[in-house]
């Protein structure tokens, strides 16, 4: 935790120097840190996605949720490292239409799930 800390504060100040010499340097190395810093990060994500699959062997009929949760996962994600690259490219517009393309997404993905959840309840409610 603290060399990826360490990696990103010093990146930072080699990314604010370069900034007045080259933007376009500068997120070219933007862009490698945070490959960088997400290759750190494999480790943990492969051990949640290895206990997500334990749940989901133990209890067959969560499968399908977790997959679902992983998918919106994975979106989010993306979407936020999109608009986040966005941003620092200056094209705040773009980056918003990003991040609400993503919750339209989103949105889609989960209507199954809301209307599985109304069945539930309208079910009980008889």
């Amino acid at each position: 935790m603290i060399k990826v800390l360490g990696i990103v504060i010093i990146s930072l100040i080699a990314i604010i120097i370069l900034k007045e010499q080259s933007k376009h340097f500068a997120l070219i190395v933007t862009i490698c840190v945070i490959i960088l810093v997400f290759s750190f990060s494999l480790d943990s994500v492969s051990a949640v996605f290895e206990k997500l699959r334990n749940i989901a062997e133990d209890y067959d009929y969560m499968g399908s949720y977790l997959t679902l949760l992983m998918k919106i996962l994975g979106i989010t994600l993306a979407a936020q490292f999109t608009a986040d690259l966005c941003r620092d490219s200056g094209e705040n517009a773009l980056a918003n239409q990003t991040e609400m393309f993503s919750k339209i997404a989103i949105l889609v993905m989960t209507l199954p799930l809301f209307e599985t959840m109304m069945n539930i309840v309208t079910g009980l409610l008889k």
